[in-house]
Protein backbone atom coordinates (compact mmCIF):
# COMPACT_ATOMS: atom_id res chain seq x y z
CA UNK A 1 0.00 0.00 0.00
CA UNK A 2 1.29 3.47 -0.87
CA UNK A 3 2.61 5.62 1.99
CA UNK A 4 3.17 9.38 2.28
CA UNK A 5 4.44 11.71 5.00
CA UNK A 6 2.07 14.49 6.02
CA UNK A 7 3.45 18.02 6.06
CA UNK A 8 1.61 19.30 9.13
CA UNK A 9 2.87 21.54 11.89
CA UNK A 10 5.06 19.65 14.35
CA UNK A 11 2.57 20.45 17.12
CA UNK A 12 -0.43 19.25 15.09
CA UNK A 13 -2.16 16.05 16.16
CA UNK A 14 -4.36 13.54 14.33
CA UNK A 15 -7.30 13.77 14.18
CA UNK A 16 -8.18 16.22 12.39
CA UNK A 17 -10.03 13.64 10.36
CA UNK A 18 -9.44 15.41 7.03
CA UNK A 19 -5.88 16.14 5.87
CA UNK A 20 -4.17 17.11 2.62
CA UNK A 21 -1.08 15.71 0.96
CA UNK A 22 1.65 18.04 -0.27
CA UNK A 23 1.59 19.26 -3.85
CA UNK A 24 4.25 16.78 -4.98
CA UNK A 25 2.67 13.80 -3.22
CA UNK A 26 -0.77 14.79 -4.46
CA UNK A 27 0.53 14.82 -8.03
CA UNK A 28 2.08 11.38 -7.52
CA UNK A 29 -1.09 9.89 -6.03
CA UNK A 30 -3.64 11.52 -8.33
CA UNK A 31 -1.77 11.83 -11.64
CA UNK A 32 0.98 9.20 -11.63
CA UNK A 33 -0.89 6.45 -9.76
CA UNK A 34 -4.32 7.67 -10.93
CA UNK A 35 -5.87 6.97 -7.55
CA UNK A 36 -9.64 7.14 -7.33
CA UNK A 37 -11.95 8.22 -4.55
CA UNK A 38 -12.13 5.54 -1.91
CA UNK A 39 -8.58 4.23 -2.37
CA UNK A 40 -6.82 3.58 0.93
CA UNK A 41 -3.22 4.58 1.66
CA UNK A 42 -0.94 5.02 4.66
CA UNK A 43 0.05 8.44 5.97
CA UNK A 44 2.69 9.15 8.60
CA UNK A 45 2.86 12.03 11.07
CA UNK A 46 5.19 12.42 14.05
CA UNK A 47 6.45 8.86 13.77
CA UNK A 48 2.97 7.30 13.69
CA UNK A 49 1.29 5.54 10.78
CA UNK A 50 -2.39 5.98 9.95
CA UNK A 51 -4.76 4.36 7.50
CA UNK A 52 -6.42 6.98 5.32
CA UNK A 53 -8.87 7.08 2.45
CA UNK A 54 -8.89 9.41 -0.57
CA UNK A 55 -12.11 11.43 -0.47
CA UNK A 56 -11.47 14.06 -3.12
CA UNK A 57 -9.29 16.81 -4.55
CA UNK A 58 -9.16 20.50 -3.73
CA UNK A 59 -6.98 22.99 -5.61
CA UNK A 60 -4.86 20.13 -6.91
CA UNK A 61 -4.27 18.63 -3.47
CA UNK A 62 -5.43 15.15 -2.47
CA UNK A 63 -7.86 15.29 0.43
CA UNK A 64 -7.77 12.30 2.77
CA UNK A 65 -9.95 11.02 5.57
CA UNK A 66 -7.88 9.56 8.43
CA UNK A 67 -9.50 6.29 9.46
CA UNK A 68 -7.37 4.82 12.22
CA UNK A 69 -3.90 4.59 13.71
CA UNK A 70 -1.82 1.55 12.71
CA UNK A 71 0.46 0.13 15.41
CA UNK A 72 3.79 -0.68 13.76
CA UNK A 73 7.50 -0.11 14.37
CA UNK A 74 9.84 -0.11 11.38
CA UNK A 75 12.76 1.79 12.94
CA UNK A 76 16.11 0.43 14.04
CA UNK A 77 16.29 0.10 17.85
CA UNK A 78 19.50 2.15 17.80
CA UNK A 79 19.81 5.58 16.12
CA UNK A 80 22.59 5.47 13.56
CA UNK A 81 24.24 8.51 11.97
CA UNK A 82 26.24 7.75 8.85
CA UNK A 83 29.04 10.28 8.29
CA UNK A 84 31.17 10.03 5.19
CA UNK A 85 33.36 11.91 2.76
CA UNK A 86 32.29 13.22 -0.62
CA UNK A 87 32.38 10.70 -3.46
CA UNK A 88 32.07 11.33 -7.19
CA UNK A 89 29.11 10.70 -9.49
CA UNK A 90 25.94 9.53 -7.73
CA UNK A 91 27.55 7.49 -4.96
CA UNK A 92 26.17 9.69 -2.18
CA UNK A 93 22.71 9.29 -3.72
CA UNK A 94 23.14 5.53 -3.41
CA UNK A 95 24.38 5.75 0.18
CA UNK A 96 21.44 7.93 1.26
CA UNK A 97 18.84 5.88 -0.60
CA UNK A 98 20.04 2.46 0.52
CA UNK A 99 21.04 3.75 3.96
CA UNK A 100 17.49 5.00 4.46
CA UNK A 101 16.10 1.63 3.43
CA UNK A 102 18.47 -0.03 5.93
CA UNK A 103 17.35 2.20 8.79
CA UNK A 104 19.88 5.02 9.27
CA UNK A 105 18.60 7.92 11.37
CA UNK A 106 20.66 10.73 9.84
CA UNK A 107 23.34 11.42 7.26
CA UNK A 108 26.31 13.72 7.69
CA UNK A 109 28.39 14.60 4.60
CA UNK A 110 31.97 15.48 5.50
CA UNK A 111 34.63 17.42 3.65
CA UNK A 112 37.75 15.26 4.08
CA UNK A 113 41.34 15.62 2.93
CA UNK A 114 41.28 12.86 0.32
CA UNK A 115 37.87 13.58 -1.21
CA UNK A 116 38.07 13.40 -4.98
CA UNK A 117 35.32 16.00 -5.38
CA UNK A 118 34.58 19.34 -3.72
CA UNK A 119 31.24 21.05 -3.25
CA UNK A 120 31.26 24.74 -4.05
CA UNK A 121 29.21 26.91 -1.67
CA UNK A 122 26.57 27.63 -4.30
CA UNK A 123 26.06 23.94 -5.08
CA UNK A 124 26.18 22.57 -1.55
CA UNK A 125 22.64 23.64 -0.62
CA UNK A 126 21.26 22.16 -3.85
CA UNK A 127 23.04 18.86 -3.24
CA UNK A 128 21.80 18.63 0.35
CA UNK A 129 18.26 19.36 -0.83
CA UNK A 130 18.55 16.62 -3.45
CA UNK A 131 19.81 14.11 -0.89
CA UNK A 132 16.98 15.02 1.49
CA UNK A 133 14.43 14.36 -1.27
CA UNK A 134 16.07 11.00 -1.94
CA UNK A 135 15.77 10.16 1.76
CA UNK A 136 12.09 11.19 1.72
CA UNK A 137 11.29 9.00 -1.28
CA UNK A 138 13.22 6.05 0.15
CA UNK A 139 11.43 6.41 3.49
CA UNK A 140 8.06 6.27 1.75
CA UNK A 141 9.07 3.26 -0.33
CA UNK A 142 10.49 1.32 2.62
CA UNK A 143 7.57 2.23 4.94
CA UNK A 144 9.75 4.08 7.44
CA UNK A 145 8.08 6.10 10.18
CA UNK A 146 10.67 8.88 10.06
CA UNK A 147 12.68 10.51 7.31
CA UNK A 148 16.44 10.58 7.99
CA UNK A 149 17.80 14.10 8.29
CA UNK A 150 20.52 15.06 5.82
CA UNK A 151 22.73 17.64 7.53
CA UNK A 152 24.66 20.44 5.87
CA UNK A 153 28.22 19.78 4.74
CA UNK A 154 30.81 20.15 7.50
CA UNK A 155 34.54 19.77 7.85
CA UNK A 156 35.72 17.08 10.23
CA UNK A 157 36.75 19.74 12.75
CA UNK A 158 33.30 21.34 12.65
CA UNK A 159 31.44 18.07 13.06
CA UNK A 160 33.62 16.77 15.89
CA UNK A 161 32.48 19.70 18.02
CA UNK A 162 28.99 18.14 18.19
CA UNK A 163 29.62 14.40 18.69
CA UNK A 164 29.73 14.21 22.48
CA UNK A 165 26.12 13.02 22.77
CA UNK A 166 26.75 9.80 20.82
CA UNK A 167 26.91 6.68 22.98
CA UNK A 168 28.94 4.63 20.51
CA UNK A 169 31.34 6.18 17.99
CA UNK A 170 33.01 4.07 15.32
CA UNK A 171 35.20 4.71 12.30
CA UNK A 172 35.61 2.17 9.53
CA UNK A 173 39.32 2.25 8.75
CA UNK A 174 40.70 0.01 6.02
CA UNK A 175 44.12 -0.20 7.66
CA UNK A 176 42.45 -2.07 10.53
CA UNK A 177 41.69 -4.92 8.13
CA UNK A 178 45.43 -5.58 7.91
CA UNK A 179 45.85 -5.88 11.68
CA UNK A 180 45.39 -9.25 13.36
CA UNK A 181 44.51 -7.63 16.70
CA UNK A 182 42.09 -4.99 15.43
CA UNK A 183 38.47 -4.57 16.47
CA UNK A 184 36.09 -6.32 14.14
CA UNK A 185 32.75 -4.68 13.43
CA UNK A 186 31.06 -7.44 15.43
CA UNK A 187 33.22 -6.70 18.46
CA UNK A 188 32.64 -2.97 18.14
CA UNK A 189 28.86 -3.34 17.85
CA UNK A 190 28.79 -5.52 20.96
CA UNK A 191 29.68 -2.35 22.91
CA UNK A 192 26.35 -0.75 21.98
CA UNK A 193 22.84 -1.22 23.31
CA UNK A 194 19.31 -0.71 22.05
CA UNK A 195 18.06 2.81 22.56
CA UNK A 196 21.48 4.41 22.16
CA UNK A 197 22.83 6.81 19.56
CA UNK A 198 25.64 5.65 17.28
CA UNK A 199 27.83 7.47 14.77
CA UNK A 200 29.95 5.62 12.25
CA UNK A 201 32.43 7.39 9.94
CA UNK A 202 33.55 6.33 6.46
CA UNK A 203 36.03 7.86 4.05
CA UNK A 204 35.37 8.58 0.38
CA UNK A 205 37.19 6.81 -2.46
CA UNK A 206 40.47 8.25 -1.22
CA UNK A 207 39.97 6.93 2.29
CA UNK A 208 40.85 8.61 5.57
CA UNK A 209 44.25 10.08 6.39
CA UNK A 210 46.11 9.01 9.52
CA UNK A 211 45.68 12.55 10.86
CA UNK A 212 41.88 12.34 10.48
CA UNK A 213 41.79 8.95 12.17
CA UNK A 214 43.86 10.37 15.05
CA UNK A 215 41.39 13.26 15.35
CA UNK A 216 38.49 10.83 15.54
CA UNK A 217 40.23 8.64 18.10
CA UNK A 218 40.91 11.70 20.24
CA UNK A 219 37.13 12.28 20.36
CA UNK A 220 36.41 8.72 21.47
CA UNK A 221 35.91 7.00 18.13
CA UNK A 222 36.87 3.32 17.93
CA UNK A 223 38.54 2.18 14.72
CA UNK A 224 37.20 -1.08 13.39
CA UNK A 225 37.49 -3.36 10.41
CA UNK A 226 34.62 -4.30 8.11
CA UNK A 227 36.39 -7.52 7.21
CA UNK A 228 39.37 -8.68 5.19
CA UNK A 229 38.02 -7.30 1.90
CA UNK A 230 38.25 -3.63 0.97
CA UNK A 231 34.79 -2.26 0.19
CA UNK A 232 33.88 0.56 -2.17
CA UNK A 233 32.91 3.91 -0.66
CA UNK A 234 29.22 3.37 -1.47
CA UNK A 235 29.23 -0.24 -0.26
CA UNK A 236 30.79 0.13 3.19
CA UNK A 237 27.98 2.14 4.89
CA UNK A 238 25.33 -0.27 3.62
CA UNK A 239 27.36 -3.27 4.73
CA UNK A 240 27.69 -1.72 8.20
CA UNK A 241 23.98 -0.91 8.46
CA UNK A 242 23.08 -4.48 7.51
CA UNK A 243 25.37 -5.73 10.28
CA UNK A 244 23.84 -3.24 12.74
CA UNK A 245 20.35 -4.44 11.82
CA UNK A 246 21.42 -8.06 12.40
CA UNK A 247 23.04 -7.19 15.73
CA UNK A 248 20.20 -5.16 17.21
CA UNK A 249 17.07 -6.49 15.50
Amino acid sequence: MQQYFLELEASASIPPTLVFLSEGDSHHLLTVLRARTGQEIYVVHQGQRYLARLVGERAGLAQLEVIQRIEVDTELPIQVTIACGLSKNDKLDTIVQKGTECGMASFQPLSLSRDVVRWKDGKSIQKIDRLQKIAQAASQQSKRLVVPRVSSLKTLDQWLQSVDDYDLKLVAYEEEAKQTTSYSLRQALSLGQKGQKMAIVFGSEGGLTQEEVDQLRAKGFITCSLGCRILRAETAPIYALAAISYQFE
